[in-house]
């Protein structure tokens, strides 16, 4: 219990503080949703919410497809090579993420492409292998017979693929999706090795933000980073739902 209150304890503060006057724990005050219209009147502030999501639905829509290709691809591959593989994906998983981000700079710098969204999307598309690893478990529990049926009664495999694989495999695709999505919307390591001058998302920004201030973080920051938790566990949440399916 106490291990849970010195992880949470800080988050709940740090969500109270951003619906008082006063806007700090020693000057509390009363209920306002003052700092949340100073906030997201903020041109900057609505700039990297726009980014995050829009970097975080590409690099999903793409891992996605990268995924279900590659999944369906190595079920067609012999044991050992399949194996191989596995491992190679989960290996891409564990890899701390700073060391990702300074590989993916140096890469850059290597083949003399300069860094900014494209390199970000390249970043985050290195966690691709999440969505094949929930698509690969819905894969192995999912029955043949209905392939095989198909089959039988002159689908071709592409029309199978279509009109029986792919409904049997949307609950993880979805799973999935939202698991990439939620890692992309908090990137922050990946994306701020990676970014150009200005460009920034909601992970970015509030680094930033609370960065240039020295000591102490404005009201304004903490109702942004509430509402980048509250995002955050939405999504966690759907997650969780849909991996039960």
């Amino acid at each position: 219990m106490l291990i849970f209150a010195f992880l949470y304890a800080p988050l709940a503060a740090m969500a109270l503080v951003s619906f008082t006057s006063g806007g700090s724990l020693t000057s509390v005050g009363s209920f306002t949703l003052d700092w949340y219209f100073r906030a997201f009147s903020n041109t900057r502030v609505l700039n990297a919410l726009y980014n995050s999501f829009w970097v975080a639905a590409v690099v999903t829509a793409i891992s996605i497809v990268f995924a279900l290709l590659a999944a369906v691809a190595v079920e067609k591959l012999s044991e050992r090579i399949r194996m191989s593989l596995h491992n190679a994906f989960y290996l891409s998983i564990v890899i701390p993420e700073i060391a990702e981000a300074l590989t993916l700079v140096l890469f850059f710098i290597w083949v003399d492409l300069p860094l900014g969204v494209f390199a970000v999307i390249v970043g985050h598309l290195v966690w691709f292998p999440l969505v094949y690893v929930v698509i690969r478990a819905r894969m192995a529990g999912m029955p043949k017979i209905y392939e095989d049926a198909a089959r039988v009664l002159g689908a071709s495999g592409v029309r199978t693929f279509f009109s029986v694989t792919l409904p049997l495999l949307m609950p993880g695709i979805v799973t999935g999706g939202l698991l990439i999505f939620t890692w992309s919307w908090d990137s922050f390591i990946k994306t701020q090795f990676t970014r150009a001058p200005g460009f920034e998302t909601l992970p970015v920004y509030i680094w930033n933000a609370a960065a240039g201030r020295g000591r102490g973080i404005s009201p304004e920051v903490n109702a942004v980073a509430t509402v980048s938790l509250l995002i955050s566990l939405t999504l966690a949440l759907l997650y969780t739902r849909y991996r039960r399916k």
